[in-house]
Parts: C-alpha cells; sequence; structure tokens
C-alpha cells in the first residue's frame, strides 16, 4: 500500500479522540477461496487470472501488515466486515475500503450544502 503511514496519520487526525487503534491483528481472509472463485466467474476457469488476484492479494496484506495496529478500530472494523461480505474475504478490498474512509472523511471535513 502506497503512502501507508500518511493514510493512517490522515485517519488518526480524522478519528479525533473516538479514534482508537485497533490492537488486533489483520483479519484472516481464505486467499485460496477467494482468488478460485474470481478465477472461476462465468464458468471458466483461469490460471493467470487466479494468479494475478493471488498476487494481488498478497501485495494487499503486505500493505496493510505494519499499518494495521495503528487504524483507528471503527475503520478496521468497518472495512474488515465490508472485505468479507458475501465471500471468503479480500485483502484488495480491505485496503480499497481504508483508503475510501481516509478519502471521504476528508472530503466530508470541507463539505458544505449549498442553498
Amino acid at each position: 500500500m502506497r503512502g501507508g503511514r500518511a493514510i493512517v496519520s490522515a485517519l488518526i487526525l480524522i478519528a479525533g479522540a473516538s479514534g482508537t487503534a485497533w490492537a488486533s491483528e489483520l483479519p484472516r481472509f481464505d486467499v485460496e477461496s477467494h482468488c478460485k472463485a474470481v478465477a472461476s466467474f462465468g464458468g471458466t476457469y483461469s490460471a493467470s487470472l487466479d494468479e494475478s488476484c493471488f498476487s494481488m492479494e498478497q501485495a494487499a496484506y503486505d500493505g496493510l501488515k505494519p499499518i494495521w495496529p495503528d487504524l483507528p478500530a471503527s475503520v478496521a472494523r468497518h472495512c474488515a466486515e465490508v472485505a468479507a461480505f458475501g465471500g471468503p474475504g479480500s485483502y484488495s478490498l480491505l485496503e480499497s475500503c481504508i483508503r475510501m474512509e481516509v478519502d471521504a472523511a476528508g472530503a466530508n471535513s470541507n463539505r458544505k450544502f449549498k442553498f
């Protein structure tokens, strides 16, 4: 995850006092099952898609591992639930959720309703 420390810093600043850091380890997702399902979508299995999925999941996990303990608990819990919704879970989805939370929190702090 590029800029992982910057993302964590932004989340902690945005979360403020309610942003207690998550003391847990990264959730354990079944990457094999997830990637097999992705690679078999549409009925035909693709070995190259399976391998690409697996590599992408590993890279996302590796990027999340060092920043996970510093994430605000509310973001970590929410994104872990989103990443596991309806399937075995995905570190790529987890990483994307965390990035979107940072972006949305930053945008929300500057928005104003226009009449």
